[in-house]
């Protein structure tokens, strides 16, 4: 049976979400599969001050954030500052690859993967490691010399990494994963069920349906700027506040028989299977899924860097429209109630982007890779490369 050591980041569900997604498929497959989180292996303080500046940076400052992730990606790959970020976690990293014994190391998130692809510069490591990007580009942080090969999402992202340096022949153009909730066969059942789903969740089969879904990350963030739309607008909402408990307590008092507001769900298949156009903010996965399902999307703000590239993607597809404010997103809302043909040209759009089976895809590719393995006992990792 082969082993396979999937490492993410916690910095937002996506990353989390796609390891999953090929855990699910290598489990399948037979394999044995284990997922962890790089940023729980860090140092308490330095997982504290990373998680908070992400997340404040993200909220708070996002112009700064993307002049960060602008610059990061200029860095060289043999810089200070960047074998400093690739050493960063190590030694933790290193003492679970020895406990799990993996045949192969794949990471949805790149500064795990260029740690790992240190620990194969010398020799400590010597099984493959494989990068799993998960977005619709790829920050410069995702190139080492010792990442053995990528799955990407599109042929463009296939470019960016070309123009880093990556060999082609180490690419593949697989998709971005999903778990089994939306193979092929779930999205037909859920897409055939639409009008019992929609039944079953206490609203009308003729009225819009919009799910508003990102509390966490600046959708909903200020609540006036929803309240008054919601109560006068007519149209029905499903409303995602996710662990932000505070919001969901503020829209919980909105709720009536065309209001359903959540915290944090399981279940956002059957909600998105259930809504006519989504308003979210654009992250790698949450893109994919919608697109699967063939839900329109209304593009919340995107903060610069990843999100305005995949923002970008999905209006260059005909899959969604960006909205820079609440009243922005909000006009649209009103506009497609009275020209519903806006909001079904954009289904259609959904129709001409291949997004399924990237997991089960990569699940399969994997295990090719991990019989390829060379084995030879873990070594101790040089102590003036160590760093907590």
């Amino acid at each position: 049976m082969h082993r396979v050591l999937l490492l993410t980041a916690s910095f937002g569900a996506g990353h989390n979400q796609a390891a999953y997604a090929v855990q699910e498929a290598l489990k399948e497959r037979g394999a044995s599969a284990e997922v962890v989180d790089y940023v729980s292996l860090l140092n308490p303080a330095l997982r504290s001050f990373a998680k908070f500046s992400l997340i404040q940076g993200v909220q708070k400052a996002p112009g700064l954030y993307g002049l960060f992730y602008k610059s990061m990606s200029r860095i060289e790959p043999d810089s200070p500052l960047q074998r400093y970020v690739n050493h960063i976690g190590i030694t933790r990293i290193q003492d679970y690859i020895e406990l799990f014994a993996p045949d192969v190391i794949a990471s949805t998130f790149p500064t795990p993967m260029g740690v790992v692809g240190e620990l194969r510069r010398h020799g400590i490591v010597q099984v493959p490691n494989v990068s799993i990007v998960t977005d619709y580009t790829a920050h410069r942080q995702w190139f080492h010399e010792y990442s053995d090969h990528y799955f990407v999402a599109t042929d463009e992202v296939r470019r960016d990494l070309v123009r880093y340096g990556v060999d082609e022949q180490r690419i593949d153009v697989f998709g971005i994963p999903l778990r089994r909730k939306f193979s092929a066969d779930a999205v037909r059942f859920l897409r055939s069920h639409r009008r019992d789903l929609i039944l079953q969740l206490g609203l009308s089969p003729d009225i819009p349906i919009v799910l508003l879904m990102g509390g966490g990350s600046g959708v909903l963030g200020d609540t006036s700027d929803w309240e008054t739309f919601i109560q006068s607008s007519g149209l029905q909402y499903l409303i995602v506040c996710g662990q932000n408990r505070r919001l969901e307590r503020r829209f919980a008092q909105l709720a009536n028989d065309r209001v359903r507001v959540y915290g944090f769900t399981s279940e956002i298949d059957r909600l998105m299977a259930a809504a006519d156009v989504i308003v979210t903010k654009p992250g790698g996965l949450t893109l994919t899924e919608s697109m699967a399902i063939g839900l329109p999307m209304v593009l919340f703000k995107p903060i610069p860097g990843q999100e305005e590239i995949n923002a970008n993607y999905a209006v260059r597809a005909g899959v969604a429209v960006r909205a820079q404010h609440a009243e922005e997103a909000q006009a649209f809302l009103q506009a497609v109630t009275e020209r519903p043909q806006i909001l079904e040209r954009m289904r259609r759009a959904t129709e001409n982007v291949p997004v399924l089976g990237a997991a089960e895809n990569i699940a399969s590719r994997l295990i090719d890779l991990a019989g390829g393995t060379v084995t030879s006992p873990l070594q101790a990792f040089p102590p003036e490369l160590q760093m907590t």
